[in-house]
């Protein structure tokens, strides 16, 4: 069985890739995305999910580099760099991750 930080490890590594298919196999069906700031839900399902990041993975550019990263059990913490969203520029985000079993659940973001 793989820790969440493999998990989360892995999706970041497919996100770099741009593979969608192995990327959105790390999700549950029913995942949430939601702000971090206030809890608000951004989009929830793997559905929107896959079209979400159908559209991103076309960009050449994209990558996420890992500053930090902290487990604290299914948590998986990431202060993440992400590149080539936006040309010229820089995007730094906090992702939280919650894991269960192997699958990716929840996820809170905050970008700058």
């Amino acid at each position: 069985m793989r820790s969440p930080e493999e998990i989360v490890q892995l999706q970041l590594d497919y996100y770099n890739a741009h593979n969608l298919e192995k990327f959105a196999a790390l999700y549950h069906d029913d995942i949430e995305i939601l702000n971090l700031v206030d809890n608000t839900l951004i989009y929830k399902g793997i559905k929107t999910l896959r079209e979400r990041y159908t559209e991103r993975f076309k960009l050449v550019d994209l990558h996420a580099e890992l500053a930090n990263r902290i487990v604290i059990g299914n948590k998986v913490i990431d202060h993440e760099i992400v590149k080539g969203i936006h040309e010229g520029q820089v995007v730094k985000a906090v992702a939280v991750y919650e894991v269960e079993g192997e699958l990716i659940k929840k996820v809170w973001f905050i970008y700058e």
